[in-house]
């Protein structure tokens, strides 16, 4: 993969933070962006671990600290996964037939189950931050774990069928060559984005790395099941849900 247009695309897309024209101008959006989502939550949480480290040193409150951390990824990615895990908090809370789950998806509205289930996810995340220690090795794991769930949450797209051909997941998957150049590029900064967060959280980023995989295998019989493939909704659903789950697993095996 050609990796400044792929960064750009990817930045763009994904992301908040400004790209020059000249770059987009020269972005590779069609399978690029996939290829390159990692990046983007490497920097989301290198500021989020940067944010953490100099808190504690600042001697800033806890729940302070704890609130700044859940708003920081907005900041950085714009709620773009967020939203998606909305889409399909509605979804599944419908208990409707599949094509009726993918209009409630593509629907721009929010519903109430939606709401609902944002509050619950921001709640239990500024609880595990608010747990976090000082330690920088723990802090600097935020990078490697933002990275490996968006790794395999772009894998999902290209190793999935499309639930909706027209959908911006299948834009940006592109055709079979460039689907299985994305799946190399993606399995490759996964499995690196692993062994990161095993060398600075120890056995905890073992465990973390383990439930985000586990969770990756559910989502994809899920996807198929429920939804007959995967869609971009879907894949920031995982990319939610799998911080979520590594971030518990961080601070919960610190406790045992």
């Amino acid at each position: 993969m050609r990796a400044v247009p792929s960064l750009a695309a990817a930045f763009a897309t994904f992301s908040r933070v400004p790209v020059p024209q000249r770059l987009l101008d020269r972005a590779d959006w069609t399978g690029g962006a996939l290829a390159a989502l990692p990046a983007v939550g490497a920097v989301q949480g290198l500021v989020s671990g940067a944010w953490l480290v100099a808190a504690h040193a600042l001697g800033v409150p806890t729940p302070v600290v704890a609130a700044v951390l859940v708003a920081l990824p907005f900041a950085v990615n714009g709620g773009i996964h967020m939203d998606g895990f909305s889409d399909v908090a509605d979804a599944r809370s419908s208990h409707a037939a599949r094509e009726r789950k993918l209009e409630i998806m593509k629907d721009p509205h929010i519903g109430a189950f939606g709401v609902m289930a944002i509050v619950l996810y921001l709640l239990m995340q500024f609880s595990l931050f608010a747990c976090w220690g000082p330690r920088a090795g723990a802090a600097l794991a935020l990078v490697p774990m933002c990275a490996l769930s968006r790794a395999l949450g772009a894998l999902s797209v290209v190793t999935l069928p499309h639930a909706r051909p027209e959908g911006m997941a299948a834009a940006l998957a592109g055709d079979d060559s460039r689907e299985r150049a994305t799946r190399r590029a993606l399995i490759v900064q996964a499995v690196l984005a692993a062994v990161l967060l095993v060398v600075l959280a120890g056995a905890r980023g073992a465990c973390a790395a383990a439930l985000a995989l586990a969770l990756f295998a559910a989502h994809r019989r899920r996807c198929l099941a429920e939804f007959g493939g995967i869609t971009g909704d879907l894949a920031g659903w995982y990319i939610q849900v799998s911080e979520l789950v590594m971030e518990a697993a961080i601070v919960l095996g610190g406790l045992f």
